[in-house]
Order: C-alpha cells, then sequence, then structure tokens
C-alpha cells in the first residue's frame, strides 16, 4: 500500500463534495489531501487510522479530519473475501477552506464553526447525540442541492461545533504531517501488520521489510510514528483480542492464540496494560452494559 495524496473531484455544480461510497471494503489507502473532510460510516467494521490514532470503527462511526492529516479505514479480514458477502458504506462530504472565499469563516457569526476546524487539524470524534443528529442530517444532504444544500452544510457545521461534549481528538500534536515523506515505508509496515498480526511478528521480520536493522528499524518508527513497533503491534494485536471477545464464545485462551500471542501471562499483562482490566473481567463488563 503506497500513501497518497487524493485528489477530490471537482463538480462544476458544487463548491464542495459529498458522496456516497459502497462496495466490499474501503478502497482508500492509506492516503492525505488538502480538504476538510468528514465521514460517516454506514456500514462495515474494521480498524480506523487517523495520524498516529488507532481505533475501532463500526456503523455510526463519524470523524471530522482536518486538512493533510494522513488517514485510512482498513476494514476487517472478511470483508475481503468474496464469498462473505460484506459491504462496507460511507457518506463523506469533503470541502476546502476557502470554498465559502477566504474571509467567510473570519466572520464573527463563524467564530464557533472556526475554532472546530482549527480543532480538526488533529482530527475530532463526534459521539452522542451530536453523532446521532449530524449522522441524520448527512443522510439528507445526499439528496439535496443548489442553495439548500450550501445551507444544510453550515447547519451540519454548526451542529457538530456547539457539541463540545461530543468532541474529542484523535492524533496527538506534531504527527500529523511530520512523516509524508516516509509514508511509503511506513505504509509498508502498517500493511505488513495488518495482514500478519495473528501470527509472531519478530523485528528482524519487520525490520527486514525496509532493509534495516532492528536497532536503525526501531528508531525509524517511533521517530515517524510517536510510539515504539511493539506498543503499537500491541495496540492491534489487543484491539482485536476485544472484538473477539464481544463478538464470540470462544475462549480466552483460544483468543490469546488467535490475536498473535503464543503466552497466555504475557498477553493478560499486555491486555490489562491497555484496557486497565483482565480480558474476562472486559466481557463481563460489555456483557454487563
Amino acid at each position: 500500500m503506497k500513501a497518497i495524496l487524493q485528489k477530490v473531484p471537482v463538480f462544476t455544480d458544487a463548491s464542495f463534495a459529498v458522496q456516497e461510497f459502497r462496495s466490499a471494503h474501503f478502497t482508500a489507502p492509506w492516503h492525505f489531501h488538502p480538504e476538510f473532510e468528514l465521514v460517516l460510516v454506514m456500514r462495515g467494521t474494521g480498524k480506523r487510522f487517523v495520524g498516529d490514532h488507532i481505533c475501532d470503527f463500526a456503523p455510526g462511526d463519524l470523524v471530522l479530519l482536518g486538512p493533510n492529516i494522513p488517514h485510512w479505514y482498513r476494514c476487517d479480514a472478511a470483508h475481503y473475501e468474496p464469498e462473505a458477502g460484506l459491504v462496507a458504506e460511507s457518506v463523506v462530504v469533503q470541502f476546502t477552506a476557502e470554498f465559502l472565499g477566504d474571509r467567510f469563516f473570519g466572520v464573527p457569526e463563524a467564530l464557533q464553526v472556526r475554532k472546530l476546524l482549527d480543532k480538526s487539524v488533529l482530527g475530532i470524534a463526534i459521539t452522542g447525540a451530536t453523532r446521532d443528529g449530524v449522522a441524520e442530517m448527512m443522510q439528507r444532504i445526499l439528496k439535496m442541492s443548489g442553495m439548500e444544500k450550501l445551507l444544510h452544510l453550515l447547519q451540519l457545521l454548526h451542529r457538530i461545533s456547539i457539541g463540545a461534549g461530543d468532541l474529542s481528538t484523535l492524533s496527538n500534536q506534531g504527527a500529523t504531517g511530520t512523516h509524508m515523506r516516509d509514508s511509503e515505508r511506513i505504509n509498508k509496515i502498517y500493511e505488513y501488520v495488518m495482514q500478519n498480526f495473528t501470527q509472531p511478528i519478530s523485528l528482524d521480520d519487520i525490520s527486514g521489510i525496509l532493509n534495516m536493522c532492528p536497532s536503525t528499524f526501531c528508531r525509524y518508527f517511533r521517530k515517524h510514528t510517536r510510539k515504539n513497533f511493539t506498543h503499537f503491534l500491541n495496540e492491534i494485536r489487543i484491539g482485536h483480542a476485544c472484538k473477539m471477545l464481544i463478538e464470540g464464545d470462544v475462549s480466552i485462551t483460544e483468543i490469546c492464540f488467535m490475536s498473535g500471542y503464543n503466552n497466555i501471562a504475557y498477553f493478560n499483562r499486555q491486555f490489562k496494560a491497555m484496557k486497565q482490566m483482565t480480558p474476562k473481567a472486559f466481557k463481563q463488563a460489555y456483557n454487563n452494559r
């Protein structure tokens, strides 16, 4: 997978883009673009990467992404199996900072929206009642055109901007554009891990992809992702384990080995370090919800 500067389509009859995507899995690779982007997942599950942030996504996931922050929606493995018949679907709104002129968001009435857009350079997850309201508005905007569509977008941005309690930033400061020149190398690592995390992955294996020695690779990865490789790999594996604990009746021991670990004690330690509870307690807490 090669990181790309994605070109947002230009429409002669509109100042911003509203599109619906539907396929077996999301096809956009790890990419970035100068436009703001509001993404609502309608169908599909997987991992959402925004800057240095990693999280599961599912239907209802809603995120506002600022300009040039790298991101990737990587569907679960089952979406890549034709016989599974799964579908990934999203509604995406994209617009530039100047789509209404270079001074529009500088007027006093747009202060709240301007603050929202400034904060979105780190990526913003939208949850709760704000998410529910905005998701409904995004589905309606698909059927609009002309001035009605434009006014609806402004209402949509205003609705997000006043939902402070339902907004949380995703990526860490400084992790949104520091590795663009090295994105192809980082992407090779991400793709390899996503395809192989259920199997043993040694530092020799992963560093060999970039033709580096393990010590050089570790420094390189930390510099460009602001986390060490072992922590990154554990994030992916523990996230996968959580999904299995929620969705199935597989034993914790089986989940341990199916998530890429070969030692149940080590798996339990890593799980507790990331989730502040044991796998058993995590499953019980979810069921009690």
